[in-house]
């Protein structure tokens, strides 16, 4: 979906921000794991989302951008803590709606 490689590396940066922060998480919880069901599929969840979102989504426009905002919000809610990542959310979420819509071409038009 991106074709700026400004928003593209914003996309890996906060996909790999989210799946450290998880793996962080796993780590620190392995002898209490119920907080895990909370904060393992909000981090890895969220970074799929914008991963399938940013990457591997092709030619749906709306599918692409729904995608990489909902996986934001799934990953903003556990990195509220956090000074960086809620800003690098949020960057993104604004950049990912205000990418331009690709220009449908009617048919028989010139």
């Amino acid at each position: 979906m991106f074709t700026n490689r400004f928003d593209r590396v914003l996309a890996v940066v906060v996909v790999s921000g989210l799946a450290i922060l998880g793996i962080g998480e796993l780590i620190a919880r392995l002898d209490e794991p119920m907080p895990l069901l909370f904060w393992l599929p909000t981090l890895w969840g969220g970074a799929v989302l914008i991963l399938l979102g940013a990457f591997l989504v092709i030619g749906n426009a709306r599918l692409s951008k729904t995608l990489v905002v909902v996986g934001c919000g799934a990953g903003l809610i556990p990195t509220m803590w956090t000074l960086v990542m809620p800003v690098l959310l949020l960057t993104l979420v604004i950049r990912t709606i205000a990418a331009a819509h690709p220009v449908a071409e009617l048919p028989g038009q010139l």
